[in-house]
């Protein structure tokens, strides 16, 4: 095998060997030029970057290397001055670098804290938005998601040319199944009936419940050819989920919008989904009625 090398540790330590080289390179400079030029900007300089790029343990070393340096540069360079006044001017230069390392790094922690901070903010603020449009029961988007999506599928089939379709489902009966079962059963009862719309629709279809035992699905490229075999095995399969349940009569009524041209409005696909099911509902449960664009009323299929 290959040996692995931690890069951002190289890294690391190639960034503090540079500092330490370049600091003794400005004592070499200072010591070189003697007392008539000053090298303090370039003392603070690596000590600064190592605080930034390297953090709070080579910002202390890079301190200590520049105030010793800078100490000798002085001892040997700067003739005349005596060991108390050396010796003051070296201390507080070494605290003043310390003290602005120690700041740098604060800064730089601070703003990876706050950079956290954000990140974690806007996941949750995502998580907030994705709850806000998802039906805490089922899973599936609300009613609120699915008027959005379908917004927005109708600005695209004016553009396209493309024919759009939405269903209505209501659960037949599904108050009998509370009343009988409890509220703990027909909640798992709709949860059924949601994983099978899923499992029955395409995986470009959109449902939704749009609430109590509600659904809708939004067919996308809506050939009507498609669309019709999907809601008679919608019907199938919510049929069979109630025959789990004898004596209860629990299925399903289908009712479908079919609009060769978009309409203006979502609520007017949304309408006539809705009395499609009511003609089906109507009409003996357990059927499906599609209203198309160019009807007068629902034509009851099944």
């Amino acid at each position: 095998m290959e040996p692995r090398y931690d890069k951002p540790g190289l890294l690391r330590t190639t960034f503090a060997v540079l500092a330490v080289a370049a600091i003794a390179l400005v004592g070499l400079l200072d010591y070189v030029t003697g007392p008539w030029m000053s090298f303090a900007l370039f003392y603070v300089i690596p000590v600064l970057g190592a605080a930034w790029w390297l953090g709070r343990g080579p910002a202390l070393l890079a301190s200590l290397t520049a105030g010793v340096v800078w100490f000798e540069a002085e001892a040997w360079g700067h003739r005349g001055e005596s060991t108390r006044t050396l010796t003051w001017n070296s201390m507080s230069r070494l605290l003043m670098l310390v003290a602005m390392a120690a700041m740098v790094v604060r800064i730089r922690e601070d703003r990876r804290r706050l950079k956290e901070m954000n990140a974690r903010l806007a996941e949750l603020l995502q998580g907030a938005e994705k709850l806000a449009r998802t039906d805490p029961l089922t899973n599936l988007p609300n009613r609120r998601a699915f008027i959005e999506r379908l917004s927005a599928e109708l600005a695209h089939a004016k553009r396209t040319g493309a024919p759009v379709c939405i269903a209505y489902i209501d659960v037949d009966n599904f108050k009998r199944l509370n009343d009988e079962k409890g509220h703990v059963e027909g909640d798992q009862f709709l949860r059924k009936i949601a994983h099978a719309i899923r499992e029955t629709i395409r995986a470009s279809d959109v449902a939704a419940r749009l609430g109590g035992d509600e659904f809708a699905v939004l067919f996308t490229e809506a050939k009507r050819a498609a669309v019709e075999p999907l809601a008679h095995r919608l019907l199938a399969r919510t049929r069979a989920l109630g025959n789990r349940y004898p004596g209860l009569d629990l299925g399903a009524s289908v009712g479908m919008a079919w609009f060769e041209s978009a309409p203006d409005a979502p609520e007017q696909l949304l309408d006539r989904a809705d009395g499609a099911m009511y003609e089906a509902k109507s009409s003996g449960k357990h059927r499906f009625a599609l209203w198309a664009a160019d009807s007068n009323r629902p034509e009851l299929q099944s």
